[in-house]
């Protein structure tokens, strides 16, 4: 077990970059609950698109993807797996692109 002197802990709480970290990570926490809401609309929206037309929307496929990168990339903000801010500070992921195959179900 390694002891913290007295000296470094004062510099480490008074680190002004730390502290704004917890006010990004705050920010992100927020951003990330409604991600994963709105993730959650995108997955019903296309169960009923299936259930009802045979298919799912193209775009909001598409769309899922890249909001699943950005929900990736937040959290490995918040866990400390990286220090690169995501969207709005970088760029939305829109990499991804997806090609939907549908299963064959004829033969059963």
């Amino acid at each position: 077990m390694t002891t913290i002197n007295e000296a470094e802990l004062k510099r480490n709480v008074a680190d002004k970059d730390t502290w704004l970290r917890l006010v990004y990570m705050v920010i992100f926490a927020f951003a990330f609950h409604i991600g994963s809401g709105l993730l959650f609309a995108i997955a019903l929206l296309q169960f009923l698109a299936k259930l009802f037309s045979g298919k799912a929307f193209d775009g909001l496929v598409d769309f899922g993807v890249n909001l699943a990168s950005y929900l990736g990339q937040i959290a490995q903000y918040l866990s400390y797996a990286s220090n690169d801010k995501p969207f709005p500070f970088g760029a939305f992921p829109t990499h991804v692109v997806v090609q939907v195959v549908e299963p064959d179900n004829k033969g059963s």
